[in-house]
């Protein structure tokens, strides 16, 4: 990269060096959302914001094949890349940079796309699309904020929009909380990739595949999607640690399924609220990681070093849930040693803290 440096420096202005290894950074970082991002332009944020390749090829397919969609504030054109694939797109955007580069970006991708600088409140009047979908800027006013009236265009707008054509999706931060005349006519989905929930999506319409219901779904590094759908904020039954335990995936957390899977598996929470769950059978699903439980003891960093020194645990993997300890602060404390692999569990059971010695479980296991 200092080789690159000097020769840019040589030939172009001071400026235009800086912008060329900016890109080629960006680039680099965008590889893990996109697969053909050496050939793709970027700014840092719009970066941060676009939807990652797999879970928009995911969000695609609810778009019927050959009908002309609206990608509203479409950014760099991280939906509408796949979008296109569907049928003929409107890519909407009154930033002019973020439409250069959208339109640029998806210029390999051989779907037809048509380009127009706006405001979302310009183009209802006229918007003929069987569907639409939109990424409310949630920086508007500088900081991200998770609340829809504080992001642009806000409820007002979108009420406006999903009048004019109500088969819609709104991509939405995970936390961000719609109000209940929204949320009633809509089925909400929470999306995970690579263990993190990334965003949430309001479908609507005729793209709501179950109005009122809330959905979680975690798609993996091939693209392959697992999803589970049912009433949020459902209670469960509450047991200590058993055989085995479960670790919900981000998606089930953030969309208050915990209670909902748990039950649909005949398992309990080993705590109230968003806890590992546990039961006698294994459970084999994408959104539940399987531990089979050793030894459960209470979190006493005297008694777990000694633990992990008499089996000769050094390759440890620390997971806390619910609890007010830091993994990285443990690992120090217990100062494991060994060639043994295993995991640690932290977690509330019966108002104590408590710690699980556990291995994790492929399905090959």
């Amino acid at each position: 990269m200092v080789a690159l440096t000097k020769q840019l420096r040589k030939n172009l202005s001071a400026d235009r060096t800086h912008l060329i290894l900016e890109q080629i950074e960006l680039r680099k970082r965008a590889v893990a959302k996109f697969r053909a991002a050496e050939r793709m332009f970027f700014t840092r944020q719009l970066l941060e914001q676009a939807t990652d390749e797999r879970i928009a090829e995911y969000k695609a397919k609810r778009f019927a094949a050959g009908d002309r969609v609206a990608d509203l504030c479409c950014g760099i054109g991280g939906d509408l890349l796949t979008l296109c694939h569907r049928g003929p797109c409107l890519a909407v955007d009154r930033d002019p940079v973020a439409l250069l580069l959208a339109e640029v970006n998806c210029q390999y991708s051989g779907g037809e796309v048509q380009c127009e600088i706006s405001d979302v409140q310009d183009v209802m009047e006229t918007l003929d699309v069987a569907a639409w979908h939109i990424d409310p800027d949630r920086r508007s006013s500088g900081t991200r904020t998770s609340r829809v009236e504080f992001a642009d265009p806000g409820r007002e707008t979108l009420m406006c929009l999903i009048k004019r054509q109500d088969s819609g999706a709104i991509k939405l931060a995970p936390a961000a909380e719609l109000d209940h005349e929204l949320a009633d006519e809509a089925e909400l989905e929470w999306i995970s990739s690579r263990r993190e929930c990334r965003q949430q999506v309001a479908w609507l319409g005729k793209l709501a595949q179950q109005a009122g219901m809330h959905t979680a779904t975690s798609i993996d590094r091939r693209g392959e999607a697992t999803s589970f759908t049912g009433m949020p904020r459902a209670g469960c039954a509450i047991a200590k640690p058993s055989r085995y335990l479960f670790d919900p995936d981000p998606a089930l957390v953030a969309a208050r399924l915990v209670g909902a899977v748990a039950n649909a598996f005949d398992l309990a929470a080993v705590s109230t609220g968003a806890s590992y769950l546990t039961g006698e059978s294994l459970v084999h699903h994408s959104l539940l990681t399987p531990f089979e439980i050793e030894e459960v003891l209470p979190l006493d960093t005297k008694r777990l070093r000694a633990m992990l020194r008499d089996k000769e645990i050094g390759r440890l993997e620390i997971k806390v849930r619910g609890v007010q300890v830091k993994p990285e602060e443990l690992r120090i404390q217990i100062q494991s040693r060994g060639d043994q692999k295993a995991t640690i569990l932290v977690f509330q059971s019966e108002g104590s803290t408590c710690v699980a010695l556990a291995h994790r479980l492929t399905r090959s296991t």
